[in-house]
């Protein structure tokens, strides 16, 4: 809106010179990123009395955590409150034109819906056992992966066709591999899949998805802005892509929208994100993972998020038919303070981890 008030402005003759900062991606990132956070400054207290007095308050059990009672009735869905930040400040000073922000706004608020959905069935029937089942929101997710799959192997997608298909990993310069439209799109819906709800199982302490996500969401929109300059992705020898810098003004205001949501979910949480959240962060992540062509880093920046769905998917599908528990508890976070540290520290100590990948992300930019 800010960038369409000012070529108005220009039009009619009024130019001052600090206009110019409108055209530099990087001023708008910052500023959407500033914008966020202070919508949420402004608003969050508000919201989450909001969220308390309609009753979307915390139901989990010990299936969780053995410390879960204890954070009953903290209110929950706060990811609306990252949402109303994110959207508002990309009014503002989004570039409305371009293709990459359309989809990356529609699926993320659509995943949001999905996770709220999953949030309210929780709420109303007041038990963490009570959201969506597994195939309700299974079918709800494919509702938009198959459809974003079908998009970015169409014409319509921005991502130039000679490397849609194409496989790159870090620290290697060229494709390894390039798929037929059919197995890119399966790995695709594949891919996409398992990076929501790898994120998705991540959320289950005060402030480790809110960091950990930054980091990620951050190592994308650096990729993004490398990706969308000409000159910069010719001096990375990375393949140019035309307008995906958007993805980082996205990138930058979704930052600026979870750091405020910290501002109140850092220990002990004033409110939690949900499926809400998480559903919707993980639905971001991944579509900048493939609008950067990128998708293969996410084993790297995201090794967190990968770590706790694995020891889920262990406990679950190995360890349930062998009738024995193969982690003391799943996801990893659970099975750290079962074993007798403070959440506050299995917190940080994630969030370490997650700082050295993402440097090491960001180390294949140049070492390749």
């Amino acid at each position: 809106m800010v960038e369409l008030i000012i070529r108005l402005l220009q039009s009619s003759g009024i130019d001052y010179g600090f206009f110019r900062l409108i055209n530099y991606l990087t001023f708008r990132a910052l500023m959407g990123m500033a914008t966020a956070l202070l919508f949420c400054f402004l608003f969050g207290f508000r919201f989450i009395l909001f969220l308390y007095r309609k009753k979307f308050r915390d139901t989990s059990g010990e299936t969780l955590s053995i410390n879960a009672y204890s954070k009953r009735g903290t209110p929950t869905a706060g990811g609306l409150l990252i949402l109303s930040a994110t959207l508002f400040s990309l009014i503002l000073w989004g570039s409305w034109e371009n293709r990459f922000l359309h989809v990356l706004v529609i699926g993320y608020i659509y995943l949001t819906f999905v996770g709220f959905l999953d949030d309210f069935q929780k709420t109303r029937f007041k038990s963490s056992l009570s959201g969506l089942s597994q195939m309700g929101k299974t079918l709800l997710l494919l509702l938009f992966l198959v459809p974003y799959g079908l998009f970015f192997l169409s014409p319509w997608n921005p991502v130039p066709e000679v490397i849609r298909t194409q496989i790159f990993i870090p620290f290697y310069k060229h494709p390894v591999l390039e798929l037929t439209p059919l197995a890119f799109f399966l790995f695709l819906v594949f891919a996409m899949f398992s990076i929501i709800n790898a994120v998705n199982i991540t959320d289950g302490m005060d402030g480790l998805l809110g960091t950990t996500s930054i980091l990620s969401i951050g190592v994308y929109s650096f990729f993004s802005y490398i990706v969308g300059n000409a000159i910069a992705a010719g001096h990375y020898i990375f393949p140019f892509i035309r307008g995906s810098g958007e993805i980082a003004v996205f990138g930058a205001t979704l930052i600026g929208g979870i750091m405020g949501f910290l501002w109140y979910n850092t220990y002990p949480a004033e409110v939690f994100m949900g499926d809400t959240g998480s559903l919707g962060i993980g639905g971001a992540l991944a579509m900048m993972a493939f609008f950067t062509k990128q998708e293969m880093l996410f084993p790297l920046v995201g090794g967190v998020f990968l770590l706790e769905i694995f020891t889920s998917l262990i406990q679950e599908k190995v360890g349930y038919r062998m009738h024995r528990r193969l982690v003391y508890r799943a996801p990893f976070h659970h099975s750290l303070t079962h074993r007798g540290t403070a959440e506050p520290k299995v917190v940080i100590r994630l969030v370490i981890v997650a700082i050295v990948l993402s440097l090491l992300s960001l180390l294949s930019l140049k070492v390749r």
